[in-house]
Order: C-alpha cells, then sequence, then structure tokens
C-alpha cells in the first residue's frame, strides 16, 4: 500500500481570528475525503482501495493522508497507470496536489476551463489527451482528463473549493506538497462548480434559489408548493436530510409566506411538446419566516380597552 501527504489550507480574514465554522469546516473535510477517492475510482476503478486521514496544523490549515492499495493485475491496466508502490503520489500528481506532472493536474485543468464542461479528445502523445479551454488547447495526461469529467469528483470540489470561498471571510483555499502549491482565490469559486451536464436532450443545472412557501407537508416524500415569483408555483421535492429530519423532530416552524434559499437541481428534457422541466432541492441553505403581522393600535372606539 502506497501512501501521500498534502497540505490542504484556507485563508481570509476569519481565519485570522483563529476561527472556523464548523458548519463550514465539517463539510469541506468530507468533501476532502470524497475528493481523493472519486479520483482514484476515477483513475484505477474498483482496482483502488483507499483510505484518507486529516490533521489539523494550525488556523484553517490541515494536513491530508491518504493511502491507496492498487490491484496491478487486472486485465483493463494500462500501461500508463503507475504500479502499488507508486500510485498514491501519482494520484496526488494527476489531482492536481503535487504540482508536478505533463501539462499540470486536475485542479490546473479545472482553473482553466473556467467553469465551461470538459470534452476529451485524442492527443498525438499515448496516454494524453486534448481538452479545449476559453485560452486554448492544453494536452494532459489521461488520468487528469478522466477526473476532471467525474462527476463525483466535481461534486466534492464544489463542497471543498466553490463552497467555503462563497462564505464570508473565506478568500483562498491553496493545496500544497513540498514547495509547491495550487492558490485558488475567491473569484474562481464558480469555477469549481459542477458545470452543465448535456447527455443526449438532457439538460442538468445546479443554482441557488429563494422560494416563499405556498403548501407544506410534514410526510417524508411529499412535494412542498413553492413559488419563486416567476410563474405559478411549482411542486417540488426536497430531499434534504438534516432539514427533513428538523421538520420531523418539530425542530422548525413554518408559515405560508416563509422563505427558504435552497440549493437546487433543475433537469430538463426535450419532449414532442417541447422542453420539461423538473426540479428537486438538494439543500435547504436558510429558513427565512415571514414577518409577524404588527399589532393592532388600540382605536378609540373600539370594544377593547
Amino acid at each position: 500500500m502506497s501512501q501521500a501527504t498534502f497540505k490542504l489550507v484556507y485563508d481570509g480574514d476569519a481565519l485570522k481570528e483563529g476561527e472556523m465554522d464548523v458548519a463550514d469546516l465539517a463539510p469541506a473535510l468530507l468533501a476532502m475525503g470524497e475528493f481523493v477517492r472519486a479520483s482514484a475510482h476515477a483513475v484505477y476503478g474498483d482496482e483502488a482501495r483507499v483510505s484518507v486521514k486529516v490533521r489539523a496544523t494550525n488556523e484553517g490549515s490541515f494536513e491530508v493522508l491518504f493511502a491507496m492499495a492498487v490491484d496491478a493485475a487486472s486485465h483493463a491496466w494500462e500501461f500508463w497507470k503507475k504500479d502499488d508502490v507508486q500510485a498514491a503520489a501519482q494520484l496526488a500528481s494527476l489531482m492536481g496536489l503535487s504540482g508536478v506532472g505533463v501539462g499540470g493536474g486536475a485542479i490546473w485543468a479545472i482553473r482553466k476551463l473556467r467553469g465551461q464542461p470538459a470534452i476529451l479528445k485524442s492527443a498525438s502523445e499515448p496516454g494524453s489527451v486534448e481538452i479545449e479551454t476559453p485560452t486554448g488547447l492544453i494536452v494532459v495526461p489521461e488520468g487528469v482528463g478522466r477526473i476532471v469529467v467525474d462527476r463525483a469528483v466535481r461534486l466534492a470540489l464544489e463542497r471543498l473549493v466553490a463552497d467555503p470561498l462563497e462564505k464570508e471571510g473565506i478568500d483562498t483555499v491553496i493545496f500544497a506538497q513540498g514547495e509547491r502549491a495550487e492558490k485558488i482565490q475567491e473569484f474562481e469559486a464558480s469555477w469549481f462548480r459542477t458545470p452543465l451536464t448535456i447527455e443526449a436532450d438532457e439538460f442538468i443545472s445546479r443554482y441557488t434559489r429563494a422560494f416563499s412557501i405556498m403548501s407544506l407537508h410534514f410526510t417524508a416524500g411529499k412535494k412542498w408548493r413553492l413559488s419563486d415569483g416567476r410563474g405559478p408555483a411549482k411542486l417540488i421535492a426536497i430531499d434534504d436530510e438534516d432539514f427533513n429530519g428538523k421538520v420531523a423532530r418539530n425542530e422548525v416552524r413554518f408559515a405560508k409566506g416563509d422563505i427558504l434559499i435552497c440549493e437546487v437541481v433543475e433537469t430538463s428534457r426535450r419532449t414532442d411538446a417541447g422542453f420539461k422541466s423538473e426540479f428537486e432541492i438538494i439543500r435547504v441553505i436558510e429558513h427565512r419566516p415571514a414577518p409577524a403581522s404588527p399589532p393592532q393600535l388600540p382605536l378609540a372606539g373600539s370594544s377593547e380597552s
């Protein structure tokens, strides 16, 4: 089993106080493990077995150790893959955590893409692929290409990079190994959002939107009638286990007119009758109760004393 280590650093005004909200930290660290495991699966498939450990070193700074065992006897083994002894170091390079490798790693390539979907093309050099970016064509190892287009990888990077950078007080995320570092700044956050997926005539997009509650259900699986102010109200499923758990335990109260700030997945499909869209709320970010009605003024002549 091989091992590799790298540093993950969050920086900004919030970290200068020596604190990072646990609500921001916990999802990011979980996403770090998912990023490593999804990358290993994208490159090595089911041949890889990965464990990830994280240790805090300073405020906002963490040392990540991952160990990986690879079955090199698989018939699907390509020549560009490394043996078990070197597998973890090579994966770190392909992910872009070490800053080495042909043309850079996956994090470098994603920054080059600037939010646009990656389309891979064969390259003349064996074991490499071409990716068209807004600034021109780049050539990367095939393993980098596999990581860049892997949906599980991109979803993990959203929580690891994009979400923290959109929080007040965090403006930089750094991946470092030795003297090499990949520094991602606040303005690049949207580049690490999962790009629009286009499969045949299906289009999938993710975004944040505010909804007003028109009617609600407290039974699991039931859809809520919500309005975003654009056309008629929609019946939308809320697939947020934490939120649904609070609802089931009566930990939150709702009323018509309350606002929910939500992360939404919209799936649009082309049909004979035109486009049809379905909406799913995957995370309720915030619940804002409707303003309370002002008390009535004690007017003269009223029956109340």
